[in-house]
């Protein structure tokens, strides 16, 4: 009897619950149906967009009643079909329309006419609409419509993963540096792609002293497997052991082995009786579709060999692209260039929140290229001196790695500090541990009008001769102020096509009594420091400070150096503005 109680309570349980859902979307139908039908017949009696307006006020609870059924339609879609929707992107399917749902966006209601009334796919495909066809009257901005085809897209996932992608793709056109969007696409792409076809692998059979092998080919696409057969074809018995093993994936990183394991042995040696014959099976520590190299080190008798394959498709993967060079920009065919056998694409700065500077390598030569960077320096709109809190290679996820011949690696330099404009941006590319500086200009970080660029401020100059050169540079000196603690400020620029080394040291001043005061700082303030190497175009300032207190400075000297030049920077009887 207890059963049948608790049997009838889950009934009515179930019962209310599907009549509460039934009413949400009864209820928001009939209105829905009113509006339509008012469009479509304008004589016959319609909700007014008020009513409509006011039935979309949906609360909380009604909308997660929404989004809970349309989550389990479309799982049971995706399950009918045989199709796996992983948990990340039930949440995205979640998030996603719990915003369309909750928005109220005017431009917006007629997919969420649809997504209340249990048609998420349309409601889908008219977000992907609305955001193609975003007219004058309305336009959207390219973020707001990058935003609209991505939530298209992680609601078109469950039941159409090729409308989804393509609506992802399209997002990734209007926003290109969003990193879930790329990843949302490249992951995507891997589950749509076609299984990999096997194909015959050249050179598989080799021998090394006297021992047979034969590459087997690599399996098992989420944790990859390779296998290797060895036969010993000589009268004796051979001693072998295999050595680390490392394979590059489509996404250009390289996987280290993290097992070695030889049948026969349960081991990673073997003394090979004559006529025996094994397996070799290397396991790798990241997932991969395709091999574009793997590399086995072999030793056999003390002697070590190296035996490489490339583009291996591994049974059971996808068939995906490689990472490939992506283009420079069409305005700057400067950014193509090559250094020391290394072809570098520099592809542009971009996310002014947290800088980031990209470029593509790859090695054009025969033989491995070691690549270390250590980040880059920028200088701002406001002539700031910023260093790169980040510098990391695809290759490895670190700032170096080795470059096999045919490999392309992304090399990504990243900045802390937040920046619309880079005046200057030095790279700090080293290959084979030679450095190869190369200085890129102007460049902007939005799609925002440039900010106010840091110039020499010719009208604030000093009276009389305020305005000189020395050497290369032009100077402007602003006069001094703060009686109480003086400081005496220039501005510098440096109208050459060259870096000009630039150095400000210890300033002397004389006060109205004849005594010589030395400074207490001397500072640049591109870079907070003595020295400074001023990029091509970029105007500084700096200054020189005092401890103690003068009203006058009878005489004052700033010594510098241009370049390889010293000179001295004098003025006499100069009165302190008061702050």
């Amino acid at each position: 009897m207890a059963d049948d109680n608790q049997s009838r309570g889950h009934f009515w349980s179930r019962f209310a619950w599907t009549v509460g859902v039934l009413s949400a979307v009864l209820g928001i139908y009939v209105f829905v149906n009113d509006e339509v039908r008012g469009r479509l017949f304008p004589d016959q009696n319609a909700a007014t967009r008020a009513d409509v307006k006011e039935q979309l006020q949906l609360s909380e609870e009604r909308i997660a009643m929404i989004v809970q059924a349309s989550i389990t339609s479309a799982m049971a879609g995706a399950d009918a079909r045989g199709e796996n929707v992983s948990a990340d992107q039930q949440d995205n399917y979640e998030a996603a329309l719990t915003s369309l749902l909750a928005s109220e966006d005017p431009t917006l209601t007629d997919a969420r006419f649809l997504a209340v009334s249990g048609q998420a796919e349309a409601a889908a495909e008219k977000l992907v609409t609305t955001a193609e066809t975003s007219g004058a009257s309305e336009a959207i901005p390219a973020q707001g419509r990058a935003d609209l085809l991505r939530n298209a897209g992680d609601i078109l996932v469950p039941s159409d993963p090729a409308k989804a992608l393509s609506a992802y793709q399209k997002a990734l056109e209007l926003d290109p540096d969003n990193p879930v969007l790329q990843t949302r696409v490249k992951k995507l792409k891997a589950e749509t792609a076609e299984k990999n076809a096997v194909k015959a692998i050249p050179r598989a059979k080799f021998e090394l002293s006297g021992l047979q092998f034969e590459f087997q080919g690599c399996e098992n696409p989420d944790a990859p497997k390779c296998v290797l057969s060895v036969m010993n074809t000589t009268p004796d018995t051979v001693n072998f052991w295999i050595g680390s093993s490392s394979a590059i994936n489509e996404q250009g990183r390289w996987l280290d082995d993290k097992g070695r394991n030889i049948v026969a042995s349960s081991h990673y040696t073997w003394n090979i009786p004559s006529l025996e014959a094994s397996q070799i099976e290397v396991t790798y520590n990241r997932p991969a579709n395709t091999f574009q190299l793997v590399r086995f080190e072999l030793h056999v008798n003390n002697v070590e060999f190296n035996k490489e394959f490339r583009d291996i498709a591994i049974r059971g993967g996808r068939q995906v692209d490689v990472r490939a060079m992506r283009p420079v920009p069409a305005d700057h065919p400067e950014y193509a260039y090559e250094v020391d056998n290394v072809a570098v694409h520099f592809l542009g700065c971009s996310n002014p929140d947290a800088p980031i500077c990209r470029f593509d390598l790859t090695n054009t030569g025969t033989s491995d290229r070691m690549i270390s960077t250590y980040g880059g320096l920028a200088v701002n709109s406001q002539s700031r001196q910023r260093k790169a809190a980040q510098s990391v290679l695809s290759l490895t996820g670190k700032s170096d790695g080795k470059l096999p011949p045919g490999i392309v690696t992304s090399w990504d330099v990243t900045f802390r500090t937040p920046a619309e404009f880079f005046q200057s941006f030095w790279p700090d590319l080293n290959i084979e541990y030679e450095s190869y500086p190369r200085a890129f200009t102007n460049l902007n970080l939005s799609d925002a009008e440039p900010p106010a660029i840091k110039a020499l401020r010719r009208d604030a100059a000093y009276v009389p001769d305020g305005i000189f050169e020395l050497g290369d540079m032009e100077f402007v000196f602003l006069g001094c102020a703060n009686p109480d603690n003086p400081k005496c400020v220039f501005d510098v620029r440096n109208p050459t096509d060259e870096t000009v080394r630039f150095r400000v040291d210890g300033a002397r001043a004389t006060d109205e009594a004849g005594e010589e005061i030395k400074s207490s700082s001397s500072l640049v303030e591109m870079n907070g420091e003595r020295e400074a190497r001023i990029p091509a175009g970029v105007t500084t300032s700096f200054e020189v400070a005092f401890r103690k207190p003068m009203p006058r400075i009878s005489q004052l000297v700033v010594p510098v150096t241009v370049g390889d030049d010293r000179h001295d920077i004098q003025y006499a009887d100069i009165a302190l503005q008061a702050n």
